[in-house]
């Protein structure tokens, strides 16, 4: 959690971070994902950092927020910048419920 922590309270490697996560997932290179493929990647990256389970599911009140961010087109399509924002948005959620 250490290096969570180290990484979004440095504004410089957290947009580097953002670019490498987003360019990993938009294997084809077409400058956005899917919803799916969003999702696919944030629970393999769970996994693969041994983060802990969620305390609780989002509602479905937050769920349609995070999806209005990501994708406020409605096109299915997110891009580098929703992405950001959306992770940006989540990063200060997690700082004021203490965890980050």
């Amino acid at each position: 959690m250490d290096k969570i922590k180290e990484v979004v309270n440095n504004p410089a490697l957290l947009e580097e971070k953002l670019k490498e996560f987003f360019n990993k997932v938009d294997v084809d290179k077409k400058g956005y994902i899917s919803h799916e493929e969003l999702k696919q990647a944030l629970e393999n990256t769970a996994k693969e950092l041994n983060l802990p389970k969620p305390e609780r599911e989002p509602t479905e009140e937050e769920k349609e927020k995070a999806k209005k961010i990501a994708d406020p087109d409605g096109t299915g399509k997110i891009t580098f910048e929703s992405f950001r924002t959306l992770s940006l948005a989540a990063i200060e959620e997690g700082k004021k419920r203490g965890k980050l």
